[in-house]
């Protein structure tokens, strides 16, 4: 006779079953005594009526519930993580800077010159349709201001697209010292990126400025903790776009 879809004919392999609890009143059903309603004999594997789990079942019951627990706990920082995401994305304010022109933002003055070269000092041969460029963003503070705002910008290489390309920083001239930054003196990053030859005078240069304010002496840690929990933080949401 053929068996239903999924039915099996391989037998189970036996599993030794733990011995069955020993009643607290030995002799209290005696050979031809009634049993109470709801209990039948007992076989091989299954636990009477009312009896404790056995502890082999105990112990796969907090197994399984650890493995439960592990998993929700490896997946709730996932999705809180995207959520975040989701929600914390800044939309970013564009200030648009003419093609040789200056931008000002937070007290500080920024510059942007591109130059295309076809080989730099030291690095490595490129493919015919590469292009490297050399950049210099020169930053200057325009006051007292513009001095606590020292921290490193953010610079991307940007296509109109909305294709990026990497761009490294090689050297800068920021002191490292905050006494010796001077208000009005230039002080130079110099990048290099790798973008195709196609858009290579194409591609825009994005300056995103650091929002953290350096004091301009020395604080101890009180002083630092105290003032962070005074300052309002700002968002890094400002983007000077120059164009080429």
């Amino acid at each position: 006779m053929s068996e239903p879809p999924g039915a099996s004919t391989q037998p189970f392999p036996a599993f030794p079953t733990p011995p069955l609890p020993r009643s607290p009143h030995p002799g209290a059903f005696g050979a031809g005594a009634v049993l109470p309603a709801g209990t039948g004999p007992v076989r091989s594997g299954q636990e009477p009526a009312g009896a404790a789990p056995a502890p082999r079942r105990r112990t796969a019951l907090r197994v399984g519930a650890l493995v439960l627990a592990v998993a929700l706990g490896m997946g709730i920082p996932t999705v809180d993580g995207y959520l975040f995401y989701r929600t914390g994305r800044l939309d970013y304010r564009i200030h648009t800077v003419a093609a040789g022109g200056t931008g000002t933002l937070m007290n500080v003055s920024w510059k942007v010159r591109v130059e295309q070269v076809d080989t730099l000092p030291g690095s490595r041969p490129i493919k015919p349709d590469q292009q490297w460029l050399k950049i210099k963003v020169t930053r200057t503070s325009l006051n007292t201001e513009g001095v606590i705002r020292r921290g490193d910008p953010e610079i991307k290489v940007k296509h109109p697209d909305g294709r990026t390309w990497q761009a490294e920083v090689v050297e800068k001239t920021m002191p490292l010292e905050v006494e010796d930054h001077k208000i009005g003196v230039g002080y130079d990053y110099d990048l290099i990126s790798l973008v195709p030859r196609a858009v290579a005078g194409q591609v825009q240069v994005n300056v995103i400025p650091s929002t953290i304010r350096v004091p301009l002496v020395e604080e101890t840690v009180e002083e630092l903790f105290k003032r962070a929990g005074t300052e309002k933080t700002e968002p890094q949401d400002q983007v000077l776009l120059f164009r080429r």
